[in-house]
């Protein structure tokens, strides 16, 4: 097996994202920096892959899918929504699971880019300067699907978050409630807070009061759905409708709720955001872009 691009690298120092450059001869290198990368290449006996961004035992390009979570039904099915879709055009897609760190979006990002892949999609995304600045400088066509506030130079595809959360917390003011919680997603999210700003605006313009406590930090997860349901059985129901930032935890509050002896819709109302079979199943009213449409 010849020597690879991420080898080059440490060797010489330039980074993979340059050498990448000069190998597919796509992007800007200064002359001296090309010309010293091709003699290097040459040296080293480089062989560069039949065709960037493809597998390396087909000519199918690849897209990279990077994501920080798995535990939504939301994310599962958008992920079902892509391969899909991308298979349709011949393109295969390879996830790459973060964990929600940053350093493993950088780390996944340094690989695609040192493969070639055909492009890079991004489903849920922490990374700041650092991740900006590599795909700044990196050679491949990259997306945000439902981010990208923070990434304005990159192309997205984003539902109206604040409009969601804004229609939804007004739907169940004109249904007659008055004091309503929100439990949202990570402070992180750019999409969270949109739908929080939302269901802040909503209650502010129907002159309904928004205290500290009307918000609760959730992890977009039925376990943090369930806390939640304890939490507001164990200092008593304040609320006589809840705004969940996604259907996940909709369904996590609901079964905490009723197997404290409270019923829903009757003793409190439920609303959510993602548009999942998931909540429609749960008989949940829920809003927001579905994934058919988001992909």
């Amino acid at each position: 097996m010849g020597i690879t691009i991420k080898e080059l690298s440490e060797i010489s120092g330039y980074s993979a994202a340059t050498i990448s450059r000069v190998v597919s001869k796509k992007g800007n290198v200064k002359k001296e920096t090309r010309e010293a990368i091709e003699k290097l290449l040459e040296m080293y006996q480089y062989s560069s892959k039949p065709k960037p961004g493809s597998d390396a035992g087909t000519d199918d390009p690849i897209i990279m899918v990077i994501i920080g979570e798995l535990h939504s039904y939301y994310y599962m099915e958008l992920l079902s929504v892509i391969k899909s879709e991308s298979g349709k055009y011949g393109i295969r897609m390879l996830i790459g699971f973060t964990d929600n760190s940053m350093e493993e979006e950088e780390r996944y990002v340094r690989m695609a880019m040192e493969q070639q892949y055909a492009g890079l999609l991004f489903i849920n995304v922490r990374g700041g300067e650092a991740l900006t600045f590599l795909l700044n400088h990196g050679n491949i066509p990259v997306v945000f699907l439902n981010r990208g506030i923070r990434f304005a130079d990159f192309d997205a595809v984003i539902s109206d978050n604040y409009r969601g959360g804004y229609m939804i917390t007004s739907y169940l003011i004109r249904m007659g409630h008055r004091k309503i919680g929100h439990l949202m997603g990570h402070t992180y999210s750019s999409a969270a807070q949109e739908r929080r700003r939302g269901f802040e605006d909503a209650m502010k313009d129907a002159a309904l009061p928004v205290t500290g406590s009307s918000v609760y930090v959730g992890e977009l997860t039925y376990e943090s759905g369930y806390q939640y349901g304890e939490y507001l059985i164990k200092k008593g129901l304040d609320y006589t409708a809840v705004f969940c930032g996604n259907d996940t935890m909709a369904v996590g509050l609901r079964t905490a709720l009723e197997r404290a002896g409270v019923r829903v819709p009757e003793d409190i109302s439920l609303v959510c955001y993602d548009d999942t079979l998931y909540a429609g199943n749960a008989g949940l009213t829920t809003v927001g872009a579905s994934p058919e449409k988001l992909a």
